[in-house]
């Protein structure tokens, strides 16, 4: 499949998804007010999608893109600035987590066996920390967004300063679960909010405490048992 072919096919994939999702809606539609936009939003987050099969990790670079070589494809693009696009995209977002779970119901995996673990997601070089503003919020009223802190990466064995992303992965490998926390959030801390309803058997890092996980789990009325990684 060349790359023609697989914007095609992802847009399709993702228009029908987003019409089946958008029929479980109140309103069976996404914006309660405002004219429609400019680019469509499948077309959006068709872009989004192929973007990052490229490699593209910026908004800009894939709007640059997309402009410079598959206008053909999306003829109303070039008439949008960047920050619109941009903006766009990020309104999209509670949406994306609905087409996610849509699509993660028609894919096959094991609902009673997985993994969970975490890795760093520094905001700003280490030298930076101290006066970074990213994620800080101590100047605004946003009580609901995930503060940047210290945390230590194991990996590169070194301090770092910003976020923590948990992953719970469902075999053979599909995630099924994520969340955004402080740095210095274990798996210990974050598991009774990601694991929430989980039944079967979640393996974790055996470096961590796990066994209070395990019993506020099952506090919550999860079957949960999470058990040491098997050492080779």
């Amino acid at each position: 499949m060349n790359l023609d072919d697989l914007i095609i096919a992802a847009f399709c994939e993702i228009d029908d998804a987003m019409n089946a999702c958008l029929q479980e809606l109140p309103k069976a539609r996404l914006r309660e007010r405002g004219s429609m936009p400019t680019v469509c939003d499948s077309e959006v987050l068709c872009m989004e999608v192929v973007g990052a099969y490229l490699g593209l990790e910026q908004d800009q670079a894939i709007y640059e893109h997309f402009v410079r070589h598959y206008s053909h494809f999306f003829p109303t693009l070039p008439q949008v600035h960047r920050t619109t696009f941009t903006r766009q995209a990020t309104n999209l977002s509670h949406f994306k987590a609905r087409l996610w779970q849509h699509w993660l119901a028609d894919t096959p995996h094991r609902r009673d066996f997985g993994l969970m673990d975490s890795l760093p997601l520094p905001v700003c070089r280490f030298a930076r920390a101290t006066f970074c503003r990213r994620f800080r919020y101590e100047d605004t009223q946003d009580t609901q967004g995930v503060r940047a802190t210290y945390g230590y990466d194991h990996v590169a064995r070194q301090t770092f300063w910003g976020l923590r992303l948990h992953l719970h992965v469902a075999w053979p490998g599909l995630i099924t679960r994520l969340t955004l926390a402080p740095a210095h959030a274990a798996d210990v801390a974050v598991a009774p909010q990601m694991l929430h309803g989980q039944e079967g058997i979640v393996i974790g890092d055996p470096q961590l405490p796990l066994a209070p996980t395990a019993t506020a789990t099952a506090t919550r009325g999860a079957c949960s048992r999470i058990t040491d990684a098997i050492q080779e």
